[in-house]
C-alpha cells in the first residue's frame, strides 16, 4: 500500500472502532437526561425543563440512528469520514443540550444538586475518551459546548471563580487525555495493519517457496530421468568395451573409459541424492530389514574392493532385524563403506551390529587415517574432502558423508562419529529393533560366478534406441539371445518364442509403461516369464507407481553386475 491509501485504511478502521464503542454506549444515552429531569422536576418543573429534556433526547435519537445505519452507508474511506462528521455534528447538539442544562437549569438552590450536575457533565465528557481515541473531534464537539456553557452559567450566577478555573483546567486535561488515547489507538491500528501486511507477505513468500519446491522437485525428476538415460547406455557400452578388450592392448584404455563412466555415474547419483533429500522428495518406506541379509549384499560389493587393496573384510552381528527403509539404509551404508575402503591404507574394514535394548547399534569401522575432532562436523558438508586438497576424483567427490547425514536425519537414525588421527573412524547408527522375519546368513561373496545366463532368451523393451543397442551389446556379450523392441506392440510382433526374461524401461512412448508391456507379453507367452523394470525416474509418485506393479526395480544407470544377477536368477527359475 502507498502512504495515502494506507492512512485511509487506518482512518477507516478507527471509525469502525468508534462505531463499535458507540454501540456499547447506546443503552445508557437516554437514561442520563431522564435522571437529570427527574432530579430537577420538583423545584424546576415546567416548559423549560421539558424542552431541554426533548432536546437532549433528540440528540440521543440522532446518534442512535446514525449508529444503526453505519453498515448500510459506510463502504469506503470517504463514506466513513462522512459518517464520522455527521456523528460529530450530533455530539455538538448533545453538548449544547447539556451545556444549556449547566447554564439555564443550574440548581443554585442546592449545592449538592449543583455539584452533581456539573460532575455528570464532566463525567460524560470523560466517558467519551474511548470514542475520541478513534475520532477526537467527537469529544471536542461535546465537551466544548457542554463545559463552556456550564462555566458561563457559573459566571452569570456568580458562583465563584474557583469552579470556573477548575472547568478550564479540566478542558486542558481532557485534551491531553484525548491526544494520548488517540495516539495509542492509531498506533495500535497501524501495527495491526503492518502485522496483517507482514502475514500476507509471509503467506505469499510461503506459497512462492512451496511453488519453488514443487518446481525443483519436477526439475529433479525430469533431470534425473533425462540424464540417466544416456548415462545408462554409456555405462553399458563401456562394460561391453571392457569385456571385449580383455587381454588386448586396448584393455587399459577401456578400463580408463569405464572408470570415467563409473565416476560420472557416482557424481550424478550423489548430486541427485543430495538435491532430492534437500527438496524433501524422498519419503522413507519403513519395513523390517534383516541386517545379515543387508550385510551379505554389501559384502558382495565391498569385500572384493577391500581385498583388492590388501584390506581384511569383517562382517559380524546377531540375527536381528530393524525397522527402516531398506533402500535408503543400503545407500547410507554403501557411502560409509566406500569412504572406509577409500581412506584405509592397511588393516581392515568392518561392518558390525549388536542389540542394545530396544535398538540396534550398527557400525562401520576402519583402521584408516582418522579425522581430527575439530573436523568431525565439517566432513558432513558437501564437497568437503580433508585428505584430498587436489580434488583427485579417484578419492571421491566429497558428497558421500553429506548424503549419509541427510539420510540419517530423514530416517531418524541417530548418527555418531568416533575418530582420531591415525586410529581410524567408527560411524554408528541407532535403529529401532523389530521382529525378525527369518534367519539370514552373512558371508563374503563367492568368487567366479557361473555363467548361467548363457543362451537365455531376453526381451529388452526401451523406447531409447541407444539403450536398446547398449543392452543388446552387453547381454549379447554374456551369451544371451537378445530381442530389443521400443514398445509392447513391437515386441509382440517380433517374438517367435517365449522369452525367459524381460527387461523393460518403465516410461515408454505414448504414456505407456513397462509394467503394461510386461503384462502384455506375459498374457501372450505365459505368466511365468521373469521380469525386471529399469527406470531413470526419481519422482516419489512415479516410484510409488513402480513399487505398486510388484516387479523388481533397478535404477538407471544400472550396474552391470546387478543386471547380470537378475539374469542368473531368471535362468535358475527357468
Amino acid at each position: 500500500m502507498t502512504e495515502a491509501p494506507a492512512q485511509h485504511a487506518v482512518e477507516t478502521e478507527a471509525i469502525r472502532r468508534m462505531h463499535a464503542a458507540l454501540v456499547g454506549a447506546l443503552p445508557l444515552m437516554p437514561v442520563l437526561p431522564c435522571v437529570v429531569a427527574a432530579a430537577l422536576w420538583p423545584r424546576q418543573g415546567g416548559w423549560a425543563l421539558g424542552l431541554w429534556l426533548a432536546a437532549a433526547l433528540l440528540a440521543v435519537v440522532l446518534r442512535g440512528l446514525q449508529v444503526r445505519r453505519f453498515a448500510a452507508t459506510v463502504r469506503d474511506h470517504a463514506d466513513a469520514v462522512r459518517w464520522a462528521n455527521e456523528v460529530t455534528a450530533a455530539f455538538v447538539l448533545g453538548g449544547l443540550a447539556w451545556g444549556l442544562a449547566g447554564w439555564l437549569l443550574l440548581p443554585t438552590y442546592s449545592h449538592t444538586l449543583e455539584m452533581a450536575l456539573i460532575a455528570l457533565i464532566v463525567g460524560m465528557a470523560v466517558g467519551l475518551v474511548p470514542v475520541a481515541a478513534y475520532w477526537p473531534r467527537a469529544a471536542y464537539a461535546f465537551a466544548l459546548p457542554a463545559v463552556g456553557l456550564t462555566a458561563l452559567g457559573l459566571v452569570l450566577a456568580q458562583r465563584g471563580g474557583e469552579m470556573v478555573a477548575g472547568l478550564a483546567v479540566f478542558l486542558g486535561v481532557l485534551r491531553g487525555m484525548v491526544a494520548q488515547a488517540h495516539g495509542t489507538a492509531m498506533e495500535t491500528i497501524r501495527l495491526r495493519f503492518e502485522k496483517d501486511a507482514l502475514m500476507a507477505d509471509l503467506q505469499r513468500q510461503k506459497e512462492l517457496a512451496e511453488q519453488a519446491s514443487q518446481d525443483k522437485s519436477r526439475f529433479l525428476a525430469a533431470a534425473s530421468h533425462d540424464l540417466r538415460q544416456p548415462l545408462h547406455a554409456l555405462g553399458l557400452f563401456a562394460q561391453a568395451l571392457r569385456e571385449r578388450t580383455g587381454g588386448t592392448p586396448q584393455q587399459e584404455l577401456a578400463q580408463r573409459i569405464g572408470a570415467s563412466v563409473d565416476a560420472l555415474e557416482g557424481l550424478l547419483n550423489a548430486l541427485l541424492d543430495v538435491s532430492r533429500l534437500d527438496a524433501g522428495v524422498l519419503q522413507p518406506r519403513v519395513q523390517p530389514v534383516p541386517l545379515r541379509a543387508l550385510a551379505e549384499r554389501l559384502g558382495a560389493e565391498f569385500a572384493p574392493l577391500a581385498q583388492a587393496q590388501g584390506l581384511a573384510w569383517r562382517c559380524e552381528g546377531p540375527h536381528i532385524a530393524v525397522a527402516t527403509d531398506p533402500a535408503l539404509l543400503e545407500t547410507l551404508l554403501r557411502n560409509l563403506l566406500a569412504n572406509a575402503v577409500r581412506y584405509t591404507p592397511r588393516g581392515e574394514v568392518a561392518l558390525a551390529w549388536q542389540a542394545d535394548g530396544a535398538h540396534a547399534v550398527l557400525s562401520v569401522r576402519d583402521i584408516g587415517i582418522g579425522i581430527a575432532p575439530e573436523h568431525q562436523r565439517e566432513v558432513f558438508r558437501e564437497f568437503v574432502q580433508l585428505h584430498n586438497p587436489g580434488r583427485d576424483r579417484a578419492k571421491g567427490l566429497g558428497l558421500g558423508l553429506a548424503v549419509v547425514d541427510r539420510l540419517a536425519r530423514l530416517l531418524d537414525h541417530g548418527l555418531a562419529l568416533r575418530s582420531a588421527p591415525g586410529q581410524g573412524s567408527t560411524f554408528e547408527l541407532r535403529l529401532p529393533l523389530t521382529a525378525l522375519p527369518e534367519p539370514e546368513t552373512c558371508s563374503a561373496p563367492s568368487d567366479g560366478p557361473a555363467t548361467r545366463e548363457h543362451g537365455l532368451r531376453v526381451l529388452v523393451i526401451d523406447d531409447e534406441a541407444d539403450v536398446r543397442a547398449a543392452m543388446a551389446e552387453v547381454l549379447g556379450g554374456w551369451g544371451c539371445n537378445v530381442l530389443a523392441a521400443a514398445s509392447a506392440q513391437e515386441a509382440l510382433a517380433l517374438l517367435e518364442a517365449a522369452p525367459q526374461a524381460i527387461v523393460a524401461d518403465y516410461r515408454l512412448q505414448d504414456g505407456r509403461t513397462g509394467a503394461e508391456a510386461i503384462a502384455a507379453v506375459r498374457e501372450a507367452w505365459g505368466a511365468g516369464v521373469a521380469a525386471l523394470i529399469v527406470t531413470g525416474d526419481t519422482a516419489a509418485e512415479r516410484l510409488r507407481e513402480i513399487a505398486a506393479s510388484g516387479h523388481p526395480v533397478l535404477h538407471k544407470p544400472v550396474p552391470p553386475a546387478r543386471l547380470r544377477a537378475f539374469l542368473r536368477s531368471a535362468a535358475r527359475e527357468g
